[in-house]
């Protein structure tokens, strides 16, 4: 367990690792995330700094001390293993994903930490296992919401889990040059040989990705029909290009693709009036410009 808390830090005793736990370490892979581990050892994830630090540069804002926390979509649990440096009274985990439970479970073990995974829970259905999960002061949401067959629902469930004022740390890809509330769905590209050939700029990845991609202005206004306030100081792009190779640039598409991260707080019932919706719409980027239906990317 860990030996102390420091300034709302964990602070572990570094163990050296030994020859038997960098095999485990390299039995696990591939893994996803670089998570530091005692004894300066960090596990062999993304080169993805730049998304990683876009993510840092929004929840800064929070204050995670004392804070009850849920991660969804941890994968390899660097978030929620951050969240916990950060000072969390309590952290769950949740995912579907069973090929990134041996590595978080690895990592917690190797971190002594306290973080407490759920693994076989869906984000659309949160709610069925809120008497295990109860409620939170902050989830994090961070790289989950374009993968989703339904991504308002994912934003609805963590309200239900969410206490009043409590937040929620957002990130996802998004489209930047349309001005309209919108999603892009990728769809399936129907072969590689045609992904270049400047038929299908409709393309917001490359290859077949049943993922979306939602506008700015559809993704604040998903978040205040959830029944969150956007914390507009918070947002924070990246162009998608800068990520290293996450899921690289389609060829031919007409859209600009970013990476967005911003915090977004829990409302109380009649807070987000005409007037709280009006403030955040005049605030976001690009948004209203066009000058009509004609407006947006071109083929």
């Amino acid at each position: 367990m860990p030996d102390a808390r420091l300034g709302g830090k964990i602070v572990y005793k570094e163990r050296p690792m030994t020859e038997n736990l960098q095999e485990r370490l390299a039995s696990l892979g591939p893994w996803y995330h670089k998570i530091r581990l005692p004894g300066g050892q960090v596990t062999p994830g993304h080169d993805w700094e730049p998304l990683w630090e876009n993510i840092r540069k929004a929840t800064a804002r929070a204050d995670y001390s004392g804070r009850r926390v849920l991660d969804i979509g941890s994968m390899d649990g660097m978030w929620a293993f951050e969240a916990e440096e950060r000072g969390a009274r309590e952290v769950f985990t949740v995912d579907i994903s069973g090929a990134c439970a041996d590595r978080l479970l690895f990592a917690r073990e190797q971190r002594q930490s306290r973080v407490l995974p759920f693994f076989n829970v869906r984000v659309e259905r949160l709610t069925e296992n809120k008497a295990s999960l109860g409620e939170f002061d902050i989830i994090q949401h961070l790289g989950v919401l374009y993968h989703l067959p339904d991504p308002y629902v994912s934003l609805s469930q963590c309200r239900a889990l969410m206490r009043p004022g409590g937040l929620l740390a957002l990130e996802t890809a998004c489209v930047t040059n349309v001005p309209m509330s919108c999603m892009v769905f990728n769809g399936v590209m129907p072969s590689d040989s045609a992904e270049g050939d400047g038929n299908y700029w409709w393309r917001v990845y490359k290859g077949a990705h049943p993922q979306w991609a939602p506008t700015l202005s559809c993704l604040l206004e998903m978040l205040l029909l959830a029944g969150f306030v956007p914390d507009m100081a918070s947002l924070s792009l990246l162009d998608q290009p800068a990520t290293g190779g996450v899921n690289a640039d389609a060829p031919g598409t007409r859209y600009q693709r970013a990476r967005v991260a911003l915090l977004a707080r829990a409302a109380e019932r009649g807070e987000i009036t005409g007037e709280v919706i009006g403030k955040v719409l005049a605030a976001t980027p690009g948004a209203m410009t066009g000058s009509g239906p004609g407006s947006g990317p071109k083929a």
